[in-house]
């Protein structure tokens, strides 16, 4: 990738970043003034769900409004996305990104609008990674021995993810490059499925959501071998990292709070500052813990600079994998 493009990438988010939270700088006193939503683009019962509906309880008892969590799953999470950028900004639609933001960008049939430059970041939630799971029965009991073992098949080994795009295959696709094995991809339509498939032998590996997989590694159906975030998961300390055997390997998911483009600087500050106030409780902190999550809380600029990075190292894997995302 040329310096000069990341050059003007950066300056370019930098810029949409500091004009998304320009806009009148109005007195956040009367706000807000009737019930707040807060969008998510998946189904309820899922991590993206127990977040929205942890951080909207507790924001709205802080805010003095009720907090809708309004789930508007499609198109990979492009339908939310976009039915968040049309709202009118004032506060009062909230919305949950995810890497879909840095990914979507990067697929034949993006979206029509840049999903970066439609947002303000408000504050980072958490963090959750993906764990590497094989079946008990495959002869490898670690990373170092799972490429080793991935070098002896002439075919590759087969991985499953949640779905093409998804953190959980750029996990794998990201494994294959570091690692330098052959490895095929296999996208199942969400984390059951994957997990099922790798339970029944049709994979060899499944890269999985925390809360997918602990269940089935602690039920004995998996075998967990890493976890693909820069540290070990609290969840799970007993499980390195991928990053321990392939130094320089990070995959992780990240949820933030997000508002459409030229809502106002005031009203951000007060999302941020309540957002983070809930997020430093232990009761917000365990049961999101409870499901992979590592909450975090940041400032604007702070997402802001998570989701350039992440476009970036999203865009750099697909042009040196070969990635072709339809």
């Amino acid at each position: 990738m040329k310096p000069g493009f990341l050059f003007a990438l950066a300056l370019a988010l930098t810029s949409s970043a500091v004009l998304a939270q320009s806009g009148p700088a109005k007195n956040a006193g009367d706000y807000p003034s009737r019930p707040l939503r807060f969008i998510t683009g998946f189904l309820p019962g899922g991590v993206s769900d127990v977040i929205a509906r942890t951080v909207a309880e507790k924001l709205g008892e802080r805010l003095g409004q009720r907090i809708v969590v309004d789930g508007r799953p499609g198109a990979g999470g492009v339908l939310s996305m976009e039915i968040a950028a049309n709202a009118n900004p004032d506060g009062h639609t909230l919305y949950l990104g995810q890497p879909v933001i840095t990914i979507s960008r990067l697929f034949k049939n993006k979206p029509a609008f840049d999903p970066i430059l439609a947002f303000a970041p408000v504050t980072l939630l958490g963090t959750g990674p993906t764990m590497m799971t094989v079946h008990p029965s495959t002869p490898a009991n670690s990373v170092r021995e799972l490429i080793a073992y991935a070098k002896t098949r002439p075919g590759g080994l087969n991985f499953g993810s949640s779905g093409a795009g998804t953190t959980n295959h750029f996990s794998g696709e990201l494994f294959r490059v570091m690692a330098g094995i052959p490895l095929i991809h296999i996208p199942y339509k969400g984390a059951a499925l994957n997990s099922l498939a790798a339970i029944q032998g049709e994979i060899q590996i499944a890269f999985l959501p925390l809360a997918a997989a602990i269940p089935q590694v602690k039920a004995g159906k998996l075998k967990a071998l890493a976890v693909t975030g820069a540290k070990r998961a609290t969840a799970v300390p007993d499980v390195p990292t991928i990053a321990e055997t392939l130094p320089g390997y990070r995959v992780e998911a990240w949820y933030g709070m997000l508002v459409p483009a030229k809502t106002p600087r005031a009203v951000i500050a007060r999302l941020n500052r309540e957002t983070n106030a809930i997020l430093a409780t232990q009761e917000v902190k365990t049961v999101l813990l409870n499901r992979g999550i590592e909450v975090e809380g940041s400032t604007p600029e702070a997402l802001a600079r998570l989701i350039r990075e992440d476009a970036v190292r999203w865009e750099k894997l697909v042009k040196e994998g070969g990635l072709k995302l339809e």
